[in-house]
C-alpha cells in the first residue's frame, strides 16, 4: 500500500527556509543539491535523520520569487505528524521562535518564511532512535513525517476518479487512506481566478511505490485512462513517474531506494553539494556558478 514519499514547494529565500526547517522544526537537511531540470536553482531536502521516504519536505529556492496566487486547483500546504502528547511542547516552541500559531485541540497551524501553510497534527507514533535528529528537540517530540496532503479542486469527482484509478482504491468521505496513517484529502476549492506559482506554492507531491517495476505499470494505467504522462525520471536517489491529474497538478510516484546515501555517507548527509552519479561530472561547474551567487554548499 502506498504512502506519501515527499512534498516539493517553492521558496525565494534558501537561508530562511533552512533556518526554519532545521532550527525551528528540527528536521535535518539531508540533501543540499540543485534542481535536475535547471542546475542554477538550489533544491533543499529536509527530513528525519536518514531522509526516510515519507519524512521528506523539499524546496526549490528561486531568487526574487514573487508572491503566489492560489487558484481553484492549488495544492495545499504541509501537514506534518507529531507525537500525540507533543502539542503543548510544539506550541510553546513555535511561539518562542516568533511564529504566529493557531492552536486547536487537534492541530497547530502556522506559516513558514515562504508563507507556506504548515500544520502539525498529532499522530500515534514516535521516531525510533535511528531516525531522530541530534538537536534540541527531544527525540520523543520530533516530527515523524508527512501525514496528509490537501487537494482543493474545482471538480472533486474527476479528482477522486483519478486517484481511485491510480491507487486502486476508493475514497472514504472524499479521503484516500494510505499506509502509515497518511491521507489524501480531496476538498472543494474555495478560490477562483487563475493560479500563479510563487513563494510557498507546492510544485508537486510524491507517493511511494514498492519497486521500480511499478512505474511503467502505473504509466500504462494512466495512458489507458487518458491522463497525461509528463515524464519518467531517474533522480539517482529514487526513480519516478510524473503524471498530471485532472486539475493539472503534478503527481509523482517514486521508488524508496536507493536513497540519499547513494552519494554521501549517512553521518554527512547535506553537508556538501549532493549530486547523483549522472551529474557528478558537472560538480565543478555547479559549484563555480553558485560561488558567483555567494553560495557555498559547505557552509
Amino acid at each position: 500500500m502506498t504512502r506519501l514519499h515527499h512534498v516539493s514547494l517553492l521558496t525565494g529565500d534558501a537561508a530562511a527556509t533552512i533556518r526554519f526547517y532545521t532550527d525551528v522544526l528540527g528536521l535535518r537537511l539531508v540533501k543540499n543539491t540543485v534542481n535536475q531540470e535547471n542546475i542554477h536553482v538550489r533544491h533543499l531536502f529536509f527530513g528525519d535523520y536518514q531522509g526516510t521516504p515519507g519524512s521528506v519536505v523539499t524546496f526549490f529556492a528561486i531568487d526574487r520569487l514573487g508572491h503566489r496566487y492560489d487558484g481553484p486547483n492549488q495544492l495545499g500546504g504541509i501537514d506534518l505528524a507529531i507525537p500525540t502528547d507533543s502539542l503543548a511542547f510544539w506550541h510553546e516552541r513555535l511561539q518562542q521562535a516568533g511564529c504566529v500559531v493557531t492552536k486547536t485541540a487537534n492541530l497547530l497551524a502556522l506559516v513558514d518564511p515562504a508563507d507556506t501553510p504548515v500544520r502539525l497534527i498529532p499522530y500515534q507514533r514516535t521516531l525510533p532512535d535511528a531516525l531522530t535528529v541530534p538537536n534540541d528537540v527531544p527525540g520523543n517530540q520530533q516530527i515523524t513525517g508527512l501525514i496528509n496532503v490537501d487537494i482543493p479542486v474545482a471538480d472533486r469527482d474527476a479528482e477522486e476518479a483519478f486517484f481511485e484509478t491510480m491507487l486502486g482504491q476508493a475514497p472514504e468521505q472524499h479521503q484516500f487512506k494510505l499506509a502509515a496513517g497518511n491521507t489524501l484529502t480531496i476538498r472543494p476549492s474555495l478560490t477562483a481566478g487563475t493560479k500563479r506559482f510563487g513563494r510557498g506554492s507546492m510544485d508537486h507531491f510524491a507517493l511511494t511505490v514498492d519497486h521500480e517495476e511499478a512505474l511503467p505499470r502505473l504509466g500504462t494505467i494512466a495512458a489507458q485512462h487518458g491522463y497525461e504522462i509528463e515524464e519518467f525520471a531517474d533522480r539517482g536517489w529514487f526513480k519516478s513517474l510524473y503524471v498530471r491529474d485532472p486539475a493539472d497538478n503534478r503527481i509523482e510516484f517514486a521508488t524508496q531506494a536507493p536513497g540519499f546515501t547513494l552519494d554521501e555517507p549517512l553521518e554527512h548527509l547535506g553537508e556538501r553539494l549532493g549530486l547523483p552519479p549522472k551529474f557528478e561530472d558537472r560538480r565543478a561547474e555547479i559549484e563555480t556558478y553558485f560561488k558567483t551567487k555567494g553560495v557555498d554548499f559547505h557552509d
